[in-house]
């Protein structure tokens, strides 16, 4: 199991030790590595597939369901998936915030 030590030193020689190099399209490939890598680890099973014959789950399912599991997960673990989460959420902003400056510079029709 991947510790807090290990993972502060993933995420440091990835993007630098205040996080210099962090941009939104190296933190998504960065996040996809590491969730593949804790599922690996946890040992849940294949991963979980939304398919379109799927009973229909909303964001806000999925995302509570993550928090109340997360209670159960060993300190160290959970710290490591709610950090990830974060550090998703705050790059998922700064996109947005690009997407609307874009607009705003270029217009609506260059922004597609």
């Amino acid at each position: 199991m991947l510790t807090v030590a290990e993972f502060r030193d993933l995420v440091q020689r990835e993007f630098g030790e205040r996080l210099e190099r962090a941009t939104p399209a190296n933190v998504r490939e960065f996040l996809d590595r590491m969730q593949l890598r804790l599922h690996r680890e946890s040992g849940e099973g294949p991963p979980y597939v939304l398919e379109e014959r799927s009973p229909a789950r909303s964001y806000e399912e999925i995302v509570t369901d993550f928090f109340s599991r997360a209670l159960d997960y060993p300190v160290e673990q959970a710290f490591i998936m709610l950090w990830l989460l974060a550090f998703e959420q705050h790059f998922a902003m700064i996109e947005e915030e690009y997407a609307r400056r874009f607009v705003t510079i270029f217009g609506e029709d260059e922004a597609r």
